[in-house]
């Protein structure tokens, strides 16, 4: 019987004692964590909470920025005192019109009488544009005057500028293709915000002859952006509302009646803004300004209207007047 060999062995790997044991934790004794670990932690969570919350806020201050302008109003409870006619325009795909408006004949119309398309401004209904219709019948033209979506009895959606630039369209389309009346005869007249509703529509349209633009409010952007904490927000990046009156006047070039404040009470924080706005607005122009609301100043708004009118929708000359500022009576 062949002997063992001593060194048969001898290439098999030797199991190694460590020089010294882990000790295993005690059952039940809870780990160690850092401190610190978990004061980062913590800021990190916070941090990204805090961001979402950020973001959260910024887009629903851009879905709701409309609100921060517009402030519509559903009741028709003011009609004016002078004839007219509820109209109904605008059929959507449903058939069903969409917008509606009120239709204010001249006293003593004839084939010359000119048509004033009325836009609003950004709050309340019609109802709020009583007074003025009243006092804009004397002037011996047409009125119709409507309700951007939102706003009155038009459906929705809420308004936006997008939408109620799209509205006076479809309002100036009505006159033209339903009710047959002549471009060349319609005046957009825009009040408060819709100043610039009427300035645009009249630079999209040339056919337009003159447009009129009655204490525009050249600062809702910026008054909207800059209000309570929204300097904590990218509020120029967030509202999509702009109603930049500078930039719909930088390239109208129709004649234009330019307001500076209303006859029946105005802003003052409206006055110089608007004035320095209307000096660098392109020829031809008038530029009427009202000292004190009452009875004269109205009167003189009146006969602004008219002299306008008369001037710059009557036959063509070739030879105007020089644009001129004007200002009304004081009491």
């Amino acid at each position: 019987m062949a002997s063992r060999n001593p060194n048969r062995n001898s290439k098999q790997t030797k199991l190694k004692t460590p020089d010294r044991l882990t000790p295993r934790p005690v059952a039940g004794q809870p780990e160690v964590v850092e401190p610190m670990w978990l004061v980062k932690a913590l800021a990190v969570t916070l941090a990204v909470a805090m961001l979402f919350a950020y973001l959260a806020v910024c887009l629903l201050i851009w879905q709701g920025s409309w609100q921060l302008m517009l402030h519509p109003a559903a009741r028709i409870d003011v009609t004016p005192s002078v004839p007219f006619q509820p109209i109904r325009f605008d059929a959507a795909a449903t058939g069903t019109p969409r917008l509606s408006g009120w239709w204010i004949p001249a006293a003593s119309p004839s084939a010359e009488t000119p048509t004033i398309l009325y836009l609003h401004g950004g709050s309340g209904s019609l109802s709020s544009s009583v007074r003025t219709l009243n006092l804009l019948h004397q002037a011996s033209v047409h009125i119709f005057a409507i309700d951007y979506r939102g706003f009155g009895q038009s459906s929705p959606p809420h308004p936006t500028e997008e939408r109620m630039a799209e509205d006076s369209m479809a309002a100036l389309d009505y006159l033209v293709d339903t009710r047959h009346i002549p471009a060349s005869t319609i005046v957009p007249y825009g009040e408060g915000l819709g100043a610039v509703l009427a300035a645009n529509l009249a630079r999209s349209r040339p056919e337009l002859r003159s447009v009129i633009l009655d204490d525009p409010d050249p600062n809702a952007f910026t008054n909207a952006t800059q209000s309570g904490k929204a300097f904590l927000m990218p509020m120029r990046l967030l509202v999509q509302e702009h109603f930049d009156l500078a930039a719909a006047l930088n390239s109208l070039h129709q004649p234009k009646l330019l307001l500076t404040d209303s006859p029946f009470g105005w802003e003052t924080g409206r006055l110089n803004a608007n004035q320095a706005i209307f000096r660098a607005a392109p020829d031809p122009k008038l530029v009427v300004s009202f000292d004190h609301p009452g009875e004269a100043s109205e009167q003189a708004y009146v006969e602004s209207i008219r002299r306008f009118l008369d001037e710059y929708l009557g036959p063509p000359s070739s030879a105007r007047p020089q644009p001129e500022t004007v200002s009304s009576p004081k009491e």
